[in-house]
């Protein structure tokens, strides 16, 4: 062992002085340089195909997954602008819309609802000016939403009356049957209540506070729908301003002390001239047409 490594010794001693080596009369092959470096070339080029192949089936494996899920993301989305319509009660009259879920919506004189042509795939959404009566399809997997001002109301299927006249200073909800979720996101307070029927919510629009009560005449919210109106202790102003709407006609009051009269009276929406002779039995106020659809109301 002793003698192969100082014969090593040697030859490295040698080969730093750059002398031959003693091969014994045996010949020495020259060195191919250029052949050792094809060899080394090759195997690297062979490594990088092996490295590049591999690369480029995971590269192609992740592009086919981003690819199906691309796909399935495109087709949860509904990239189609939807097209609106917008329905209207005029004064002094009512409709009944249906919509496309087969949800039934009245709406009362001087009202608008706000649609689209076709519900997206997750939600249904319609804003209210006005009052409307729904009666809304069951549907848990896409709630039926209705912006009325600064209130949302978010149902699945039940039935429910809504007052929301831009000149009220409140938005009125009333359940009738099932259940809902009002919500005011733009109170300073942000809150939500979940109703119950026979509850009414009043949203106060200038203090922003919603008050949720026990209505026990919670139906006859919704009278107007069947052509019948009631009054509890209504102040005047209030039962002018219904019967403006729903005859289309305008009342100048000229004694404001009278205002502070309420009433409370049952009556039908066919006949403004016998409803107006029950205002002036119940409270001592005269009501006389000076000119087409326009009352002047004073005291006796």
């Amino acid at each position: 062992m002793n003698y192969i490594s100082n014969h090593i010794d040697k030859d490295i001693e040698r080969l730093m002085n750059a002398e031959s080596l003693p091969m014994g009369g045996r010949e020495v092959p020259d060195f191919d340089k250029f052949g050792v470096y094809e060899n080394l070339s090759e195997g690297i080029r062979r490594s990088e195909r092996r490295s590049i192949g591999t690369i480029c089936k995971w590269a192609c494996a992740i592009a086919l997954v981003l690819l199906n899920v691309g796909y399935l993301a495109y087709q949860s989305f509904d990239f189609s602008k939807p097209e609106y319509k917008e329905i209207c009660a005029l004064r002094g009259e009512r409709l009944v819309v249906l919509l496309e879920d087969g949800t039934r919506v009245w709406l009362n004189a001087d009202s608008k609802l706000v649609y689209p042509e076709k519900f997206a795939r997750n939600k249904r959404e319609v804003t209210l000016v006005g009052e409307a009566y729904f009666e809304v399809k069951k549907d848990a997997s896409k709630p039926f939403m209705v912006q009325a001002d600064e209130m949302n109301i978010r149902v699945t299927g039940t039935q429910f009356n809504v007052s929301v006249y831009p000149t009220d200073s409140v938005v009125t909800t009333t359940l009738n049957e099932g259940g809902i979720v009002i919500s005011y996101p733009y109170a300073e307070k942000m809150g939500s209540y979940q109703m119950e029927p026979g509850q009414t919510a009043v949203y106060e629009k200038g203090s922003k506070v919603c008050k949720v009560m026990r209505n026990e005449y919670y139906q006859e919210a919704s009278d107007w729908k069947d052509n019948k109106l009631v009054f509890r202790n209504a102040p005047l102003n209030e039962v002018l301003t219904t019967l403006s709407r729903q005859f289309d006609v305008t009342f100048d009051v000229r004694d404001k002390q009278i205002n502070t009269f309420t009433y409370n009276f049952t009556c039908k929406l066919n006949n403004l001239s016998g409803i107006l002779e029950m205002m002036t039995a119940i409270t001592p106020i005269k009501i006389n047409e000076i000119s087409e659809n326009v009352y002047a109301v004073k005291e006796k």
